[in-house]
């Protein structure tokens, strides 16, 4: 596998190819589902990626990354979002952060390292 994750942190090396899944997002509405990677020493997207499929039924995004996305990802390591968007609403759903007893909590924002590129193939 090309792609790999631990937890919710996600890594690749430029020019691979694989497949990013999310489960558990909500299922009230036909989202199109956002996978931004972001830069958090300039405060900006380094490249932001819509779903290739989003089944309702199941609240599943699947991404699918090819050589051309993973090749223009600088290498190093940053954060990713995911944020789902209908109808004029945007939520982001990563890094999530929510209010308990009064209190806001944000959790850990999850990371997405690009490694160089080690091997040429076809």
């Amino acid at each position: 596998m090309a792609i790999l994750s631990a937890g919710q942190n996600i890594y690749l090396r430029q020019g691979d190819t694989g497949n990013i899944t999310f489960s558990g997002l909500p299922k009230d509405k036909a989202y199109n589902v956002y996978l931004s990677i972001y830069n958090p020493d300039t405060n900006s997207i380094l490249k932001e990626i819509v779903h290739t499929t989003f089944t309702q039924s199941t609240g599943v995004a699947l991404f699918t990354i090819n050589e051309t996305i993973s090749n223009a990802l600088p290498v190093g390591e940053w954060e990713y979002g995911l944020k789902i968007c209908s109808s004029g609403s945007e939520d982001t759903i990563l890094p999530r952060a929510y209010v308990d007893n009064g209190e806001l909590i944000q959790e850990t924002v999850p990371k997405f390292t690009v490694d160089y590129k080690y091997s040429e193939g076809d």
